[in-house]
């Protein structure tokens, strides 16, 4: 994201995003087309926009700002009513939210995690069939 973009979301959604957001998505670590460029803490100011266009309420948090989803049952998101860098997550399933997170470092940290983990099964997934027999067609 560029800092036009961030005002751009500022503006259209009329907050004021945390120093520790601003930071990570003008300096984005992530890998272009990766999950977690996607998902996990999206690079996409029109994602963006579009889903914190009209937050949800959730008990306890003043202003929820959708930071990224794990792509299907779980939303990850931020309290911008106070001044912390803890990361919820929001659970589609229970209707209930939880920390996922301590503080914003965490957070990335656990995405590297994810992102090495997927990194990984893929690895194992293309040894498994580089090294099959012709006849084990099941594996």
């Amino acid at each position: 994201m560029t800092e036009s973009d961030i005002s751009k979301i500022e503006s259209s959604l009329n907050v004021k995003l945390p120093e520790f957001y601003r930071r990570t998505m003008l300096s984005y670590p992530f890998p272009v087309d990766s999950f977690a460029e996607e998902f996990l803490l999206t690079n996409d100011t029109e994602s963006v926009l579009e889903s914190n266009q009209h937050p949800s309420e959730y008990e306890g948090i003043g202003r929820p700002f959708l930071v990224g989803s794990d792509g299907g049952e779980e939303i990850y998101f931020v309290d911008l009513a106070v001044n912390s860098s803890q990361v919820f997550t929001y659970e589609m399933e229970t209707g209930k939210h939880v920390e996922k997170a301590k503080d914003w470092g965490e957070y990335l940290s656990q995405i590297e995690s994810d992102l090495k983990e997927i990194e990984d099964d893929e690895k194992a997934e293309r040894e498994r069939k580089a090294n099959k027999k012709w006849w084990e067609f099941w594996k």
